[in-house]
């Protein structure tokens, strides 16, 4: 008869057992996933963050270019209406001088 009860309480506490170490398991799975999901939220706010910056730079590079090459097309038309200027004078000197020593 003991040998019986001491296997039947033996029994009970291998379920009770088993039964804490499927809980525990549930409680590990379930922090896991919710680490994985932090992990994951953190990775995709970080590549987010990282978009945001070299779209950001590319936009304040492509401005600076931009704004330089319009620099440059000023001065390249300001040569050009010096050098538009300076021939008509010039052109305009000839015409009189052609004009006043052909008299």
């Amino acid at each position: 008869m003991d040998a019986v009860k001491k296997i039947v309480q033996t029994e009970g506490q291998a379920r009770r057992i088993v039964e804490e170490a499927k809980a525990k398991a549930e409680q590990i799975v379930l922090r896991a996933h919710e680490v994985a999901n932090r992990i994951r939220q953190e990775a995709i706010s970080q590549a987010q963050r990282q978009r945001e910056e070299i779209l950001k730079a590319a936009k304040e590079k492509a401005e600076s270019e931009a704004l330089r090459s319009d620099i440059e097309t000023e001065q390249i038309l300001e040569n050009y209406r010096k050098l538009s200027e300076e021939r008509k004078a010039a052109a305009v000197n000839k015409a009189v001088e052609l004009v006043l020593g052909g008299r």
